[in-house]
């Protein structure tokens, strides 16, 4: 027997339906004894079903105009649960998310790495006069430094912690320039990072709120040491998460001549994995321990950059050969601009981030009165020394080289922003039961009915024996 074959004894048994007794007195052949016992499974599924509609549709009793209101009001209400189905399921594929957010309270929390760079690159005591220096201010010697040269003048030219760093204390301890780990930023300058988790340093949490339990710092930018064409003095800063090394500062600005204020509240972000917008993620990192979008788009910069021109930028990992000034100039440097131009890097958003808000306020430093004793506890060169004669020349250098910055959490809580699915697999099958059931009156038993009915067609059709 075909399909064709068991498709007709179906449409007869639905035609059949009358809630009379198919006669098997009169049945004599297998063949026989085994359509008619198909038809028996066909018109007790049709009588018994929970499917809205289908024995008014099939009944035999009902008059014709009914059956044919019914036919069209349950195939009105299937295209209509059909639509509903459709659109859930659109719906449940474009994977939409929701978001929460809310307020933590800790007893402790971590304390933020914090990091800064001079904005001058080079002390110009070491520069001046130099082939550097002479290349610098005229491009056709830029071929007569070799890479070794610039990198020993340029590293030999570049500002120490130690010269800068006059105070430091946290939660009320003092701290010195060993409780700080080096780092060069993206534009060259050697830039300084408190409590970045590396080893050795351990990962420091703040048990209290307020400007006693803070972070303050004392930096003298040697303003008077800036190189020739540097217009601005400042330093960069950010705060930032441990995981995180800021190759592009962020931060504020935080010029000479004043204290600053900087009241942080934390924010942790938690995204989504794919299929979902977000498409958090990481990679495995050759140059770097833990993964970030600034450390993963320096990695694929360098990679490009080597490739390309076979040497890299002496902040760049690796063990690559430092470029000369020349090759900087001609390749490394029009590779990096072609690099971010054509938006090369492929670094997936990370999975959690935290980051930081901050609130700066600020007052005038130091007071005169202060001035007078900092002045006298620094260490200067002779010149600068005998330039310095009175009170006001104290103020005056102070307030040109000196900064200061406390950072301090107002509460100890964070907020939390948390992604989260706002149309998963158990809503969507939720709401397609719910429209099916509702416009067709099926539910899940009523599938088993189905499914029912045909495995018993199907098996006495195909291996039941009569004899």
């Amino acid at each position: 027997m075909n399909f064709e074959e068991l498709a007709k004894i179906v449409v007869e048994a639905v035609q059949e339906n009358n809630n009379q007794p198919i006669n098997t007195n009169k049945i004599k052949t297998p063949r026989e004894l085994r359509n008619n016992k198909t038809k028996e499974y066909v018109s007790e599924m049709i009588d018994n079903s929970s499917f809205h509609g289908i024995s008014y549709i099939a009944g035999k009793e009902n008059h014709f105009i009914r059956r044919t209101i019914w036919l069209l009001i349950t195939m009105t209400a299937f295209g209509y649960a059909a639509q509903k189905v459709y659109e859930s399921t659109v719906n449940y594929f474009s994977f939409p998310i929701s978001t929460t957010q809310m307020r933590i309270y800790v007893n402790e929390i971590d304390f933020p790495a914090v990091s800064f760079c001079n904005f001058n690159e080079f002390r110009l005591s070491k520069m001046d006069g130099t082939k550097v220096d002479q290349a610098i201010l005229n491009p056709k010697l830029q071929g007569l430094v070799t890479a070794e040269e610039y990198r020993n003048v340029t590293f030999g030219a570049m500002f120490d912690l130690k010269e800068m760093l006059v105070d430091c204390e946290f939660n009320g301890i003092p701290c010195s320039d060993e409780n700080f780990t080096m780092f060069s930023w993206m534009q060259g300058e050697r830039c300084f990072t408190f409590n970045s988790g590396k080893f050795p340093h351990k990962l420091l949490k703040i048990g209290g709120a307020g400007m006693k339990r803070s972070l303050k710092i004392t930096i003298n930018i040697i303003h008077y040491e800036y190189y020739k064409d540097e217009m601005d003095a400042a330093i960069h800063m950010i705060v930032h998460g441990q995981q995180d090394t800021p190759l592009k500062m962020r931060g504020p600005t935080l010029s000479p001549g004043f204290t600053t204020y900087i009241q942080l509240e934390k924010k942790m972000i938690i995204n989504l994995e794919a299929p979902y917008k977000t498409k958090c993620g990481s990679l495995k990192l050759k140059y770097f321990d833990s993964y970030s979008l600034d450390t993963c788009w320096l990695e694929q910069l360098t990679d490009h950059v080597h490739s390309v021109c076979k040497c890299k930028d002496f902040f760049m990992p690796g063990d690559i050969p430092i470029c000369s000034l020349n090759d900087a100039m001609s390749c490394m440097w029009p590779e990096w601009a072609r690099f971010d131009q054509l938006k090369m890097q492929n670094c997936p958003l990370p999975c959690v981030i935290d980051s930081y808000k901050l609130s700066l306020s600020r007052a005038l430093f130091p007071s005169p009165q202060y001035a007078d004793s900092l002045t006298n506890s620094l260490q200067q060169p002779p010149h600068i020394i005998n330039s310095i004669k009175n009170i006001s020349d104290k103020v005056q250098f102070a307030r040109d080289n000196l900064l200061r910055f406390v950072i301090y959490y107002d509460d100890l809580s964070y907020e939390l922003i948390e992604q989260k699915p706002s149309y998963d697999t158990l809503v969507w099958l939720g709401d397609i039961g719910g429209q099916i059931g509702l416009l067709i009156g099926a539910g899940a038993m009523s599938y088993f009915e189905f499914i029912d009915c045909l495995f018993l067609v199907i098996y006495n059709q195909f291996f039941k024996t009569y004899r």
